[in-house]
């Protein structure tokens, strides 16, 4: 039996660690004795692993230096197989345990796409630490190209292992436009990238007809970051200003998730860039049309046949998205998320998806 590390910075609610638990949960049901290590305080997804007997450590270090070398002790004494890290700081962790002598493989993982982020002096450093990385596990075709092009000398590192589905605790009922109104719903923290502005502001061109038809539900984490909640704080004023209380509400993380997308005529993603968004892809596999920005690789899961694109920079073209969601009719609807189902049913295959997995693992 293989014997597996997950390095994460914590268990809060974000796309990164709620994919940790899938992997986590998929690797254990193949027999796959895995750990997770943890090194900050966050503990939202913690019970979806305790509930599956998957051991969590928790190495919480306020000293930068403290923490490295309490990591790199824990990697060395516990002998894993292998070592897997999403998110750049882990992934910096990740490499750094592995300098000198290492017996393990380290697989790091790009979620974001965010070719910014290298241009920054820490973005730097997690690059010139990739050499002792294994493998670069991307999770979006995107996020491949970008490697490729951007670090070319990385390219025979790279595979691409889209992300692991799971809404089989599913247990709500769907009413298609329930109150006859239109019910988006957005999963994603309150954060400039993930443009909840654009979304506001675009709500507020809708005539006001338009705007008794629709109600959009934003579920997230307030903070962007520790203290910061510049952009939801905004967001709140814009609300107010607009007058839009009654078309959308802003609303904290859920762990009911599923069940919250499942009551939903449509899910939304209005980002600036992501990886591979998780929350698409489990609002198609819960049969839902989709509103999209153009990102990622939204040409293998949004055209006209399930949904809508727009571009997260135009407030006009979010607008559109609305106004031609508001008039589908409930079997356009219904056929829309159908396809939906289809779409994500090809793309995405746990079995193919593990394999890949436990190829890489095992350097197959």
């Amino acid at each position: 039996m293989n014997k597996v590390l997950i390095l994460s910075d914590n268990l809060c609610a974000g796309g990164a660690q709620r994919q940790i638990v899938l992997l986590a949960k998929a690797l254990q049901r193949k027999g796959v004795n895995v750990e997770i290590l943890c090194y900050a305080k966050g503990d939202f997804f913690a019970h979806h692993l305790e509930e599956n007997n998957i051991v969590i450590h928790w190495l919480i270090r306020d000293n930068y230096i403290r923490r490295i070398l309490s990591i790199r002790r824990f990697i060395f004494k516990n002998k894993y197989d292998a070592v897997i890290s999403f998110l750049h700081i882990a992934n910096l962790l990740n490499c750094l345990s592995a300098v000198g002598r290492k017996k393990w493989r380290v697989i790091t993982g790009e979620r974001s796409a965010n070719s910014k982020f290298f241009k920054t002096f820490k973005g730097k450093i997690v690059i010139k630490l990739q050499k002792f990385s294994d493998c670069i596990v991307c999770n979006s075709n995107n996020a491949a190209q970008m490697w490729k092009s951007l670090f070319p000398e990385y390219s025979n590192k790279i595979k691409i292992i889209h992300n692991f589905i799971d809404c089989s605790q599913t247990t709500s009922n769907y009413i298609p436009k329930s109150g006859n109104k239109l019910h988006i719903v957005i999963v994603a923290t309150y954060s400039y990238l993930k443009n909840p502005l654009g979304v506001i502001k675009a709500l507020s061109l809708l005539s006001k007809e338009e705007k008794e038809h629709i109600q959009v539900s934003w579920f997230g984490k307030k903070e962007e970051s520790i203290g910061n909640t510049k952009a939801y704080d905004e967001a709140e004023y814009l609300i107010r200003k607009n007058n839009l209380n009654s078309s959308i509400s802003l609303n904290g993380s859920s762990n009911d998730v599923y069940n919250i997308m499942n009551k939903a005529d449509v899910v939304g993603l209005f980002s600036e860039y992501e990886g591979f968004p998780n929350v698409i892809c489990e609002g198609m596999m819960l049969s839902k049309p989709i509103i999209m920005s153009r990102v990622s690789d939204y040409q293998d899961l949004v055209d006209n046949s399930n949904g809508f694109l727009c571009d997260w920079d135009n407030i006009e073209s979010i607008k559109n998205a609305f106004v031609s969601s508001i008039k589908l009719s409930v079997n356009e609807l219904i056929e829309k998320g159908e396809m939906s189902k289809l779409k994500i049913n090809s793309l995405l295959n746990e079995r193919a998806i593990f394999d890949k997995w436990q190829s890489v693992i095992l350097k197959e």
